[in-house]
């Protein structure tokens, strides 16, 4: 047999061993199906987003693109709705479990044996009660609530579960406990550990948690500590009215996002889409010149967010080619480039302390151009929006009362922020 037919039935032999195991695979997989419906749970293939859209702790609320897969839903002996599903984003890919509880309560982080905390948690460190024991940590917003959640019952509980498996990964979302890595390729293994995880969820129904009680959140794509903003994903008439680029053709929007941050200024965020297309000239392999077309994708992050009035053009950045306004500090002028067509309008805006603020937290770059404040991020992300957010912020709390003044305003818009929200902004950012 030559050597191209030894190629041939290797080909063909792979492909049939692709076949077999693609057959075995899906008996595998309705014989799992068929495993779950036999205990009067629902199977969904392809769940919508509704099936996680009120959820906004990590996993959940990070990251633009978050797609739900296979979903099991149902409820325990006791008819505690409970649902197991697939959840990917940017950040993480796996399965989650939970099970509902009696009041939408705040964010709370239990973590045991070798389990690391979830990617993109802002919490604080808690002491953990004793009766947990060696090896766990806890996080929380509010440590009082924290306190009053792990309660002796609930340690219990929790011990019993990080008896069953080699870690614990538990959170508090509204109205679910949530918990990571469920047993879920096995059903006979799924049903036990669903109806263990729910004494969990009735030892903290228990508790004496209704002062805590959350208010409800519509049922919309949410990002984790910024309730205010909104998911929107398609706007093409931003092309119209933001300073996105004009070149090219098949200019579209993508991961638009809307909202604002507190009593902070609103903003847009989104990807601009396009293409270039050009002729190039190339000499084939036979030496004859031929030409070709060639379209190239291209994308630009956009953020910008909208003042409180018409300002004049300002623009700082990064200190690069030429050295703009020169003001009194030199290590300012040495860090920045200030640019300004009203120079006076500069001087008032950046003021020593401004100088100090922004020394000690350079931002993007960015320029006010009327009402609007554009950020050149270079990235759209969740950490960009918000870090942008927080600055702008504080920049603004920081231009003098009579600047607002000159601008027709009564007073200033954006007070100075006191060292409490100093801090939860820091935390949430």
């Amino acid at each position: 047999m030559d050597g191209v037919a030894i190629v041939v039935v290797i080909v063909l032999l792979l492909g049939a061993a692709g076949i077999v195991w693609g057959i075995v695979a899906l008996v595998r997989r309705q014989q799992y199906i068929k495993s779950l419906r036999e205990r009067g749970w629902t199977f969904v293939n392809s769940p919508t987003f509704d099936a996680v859209a009120r959820l906004g702790n990590p996993p959940f609320g990070i990251g633009f693109r978050r797609r739900p897969d296979d979903q099991i839903i149902g409820r325990t002996s006791l008819g505690r709705p409970f649902q197991v599903i697939e959840y990917k984003s940017e950040h993480w890919s796996g399965w989650v479990g939970m099970v509902t509880v009696s009041r939408r309560l705040p964010e709370l982080w239990i973590t045991g044996g070798e389990t690391q905390p979830r990617f993109g948690v802002a919490a604080t460190v808690v002491p953990s009660p004793p009766q947990l024991g060696p090896g766990w940590q806890i996080g929380a917003l509010d440590p009082a609530f924290a306190a009053a959640a792990l309660t002796p019952q609930v340690c219990e509980r929790l011990n019993a579960m990080a008896a069953g498996q080699p870690g614990v990964n538990v959170s508090t979302d509204a109205d679910q406990l949530v918990m990571l890595d469920p047993p879920r390729k096995d059903a006979e293994l799924l049903g036990p550990w669903l109806e263990q995880f729910a004494t969990v969820a009735a030892a903290i129904d228990a508790a004496p948690l209704d002062p805590w009680i959350q208010p409800e959140q519509p049922p919309r794509l949410s990002f984790y500590h910024h309730p205010d903003w909104y998911w929107i994903g398609v706007d093409d008439s931003l092309l119209h009215v933001t300073p996105v680029t004009r070149s090219g053709h098949a200019h579209s929007t993508s991961e638009v996002i809307r909202g604002r941050d507190g009593d902070g200024p609103p903003f847009v965020a989104f990807t601009h889409h396009w293409k270039t297309t050009r002729t190039e000239t190339y000499t084939d392999s036979e030496g004859r010149t031929q030409t070709r077309t060639v379209t190239e994708n291209h994308s630009e992050a956009i953020l910008g967010f909208q003042l409180p009035a018409r300002m004049p053009w300002l623009q700082v950045g990064r200190r690069g080619f030429g050295r703009g306004i020169s003001f009194e500090s030199e290590a300012f002028n040495d860090q920045f480039a200030v640019s300004a067509r009203d120079t006076k309008f500069a001087y008032d805006v950046i003021h020593p302390r401004q100088m100090e603020y922004l020394m000690a937290n350079p931002p993007a770059s960015f320029q006010f151009v009327d009402d609007w404040a554009w950020f050149s991020a270079g990235v759209h992300n969740q950490p960009t929006i918000a870090h942008c957010s927080l600055f702008l912020r504080g920049f603004l709390a920081r231009i003098p009362r009579f600047v607002w003044r000159n601008l027709g305003l009564a007073d200033t818009p954006y007070p100075a922020l006191d060292p409490a929200q100093l801090g939860r902004a820091a935390l949430q950012r």
